[in-house]
């Protein structure tokens, strides 16, 4: 029930993503190992052209999000609408919007923070955390360690459908605390 929540926002924002031209500080798409920064404006879409280890930035509009491959870094403030689709190892935060949604694959590092609503898939070994938002809604497709502060509601998804076990530190667990 919790993974039909998670799922449309998240499958919005790769598909918002997919269909917008780019925006990015340079000519093309946004290289590795360098900063790529959006701000000011309405919209900003950005994807790493060598698909691992791109420094994604957007902040100040209206929609922001960003597509990237493994290792990659992804940072949304100030906007409205923020939405990320990120491999493995990689470190997202959204912060101070309306929504973030995003898909992100094993060993992901979330922050969503101050923020309306907060929907993220992850893949296994990664780490969530929601403060002060009004909805968190987060699937894990594997092992996954979720924090909640000042969030309600927080629902986590664990595979296969098992509810998440309450760990002794606060944190919500699939898999072992």
């Amino acid at each position: 029930m919790h993974g039909r929540h998670v799922f449309p926002l998240a499958a919005a924002a790769v598909v918002v993503l997919l269909g917008v031209p780019g925006c990015h500080s340079g000519g093309g798409s946004c290289a590795a190992g360098a900063l790529c920064d959006c701000n000011g404006g309405s919209d900003c879409y950005q994807g790493c052209a060598d698909g691992d280890g791109c420094d994604l930035s957007c902040h100040n509009m209206v929609h922001c999000g960003g597509v990237c491959g493994n290792g990659c870094a992804l940072q949304c403030h100030d906007v409205n609408d923020c939405s990320s689709s990120c491999g493995d190892n990689c470190i997202i935060d959204c912060h101070n919007t309306v929504s973030c949604g995003a898909f992100c694959g094993a060993n992901c590092q979330y922050s969503c923070q101050s923020v309306d609503r907060c929907g993220v898939r992850a893949g296994p070994g990664s780490f969530i955390s929601c403060t002060s938002v009004t909805t968190c809604v987060v699937e894990c497709l594997g092992t996954c360690q979720v924090s909640c502060n000042d969030t309600n509601p927080c629902d986590v998804t664990c595979p296969n459908g098992a509810s998440p076990i309450s760990c002794a530190n606060g944190l919500l667990a699939c898999g072992t605390c």
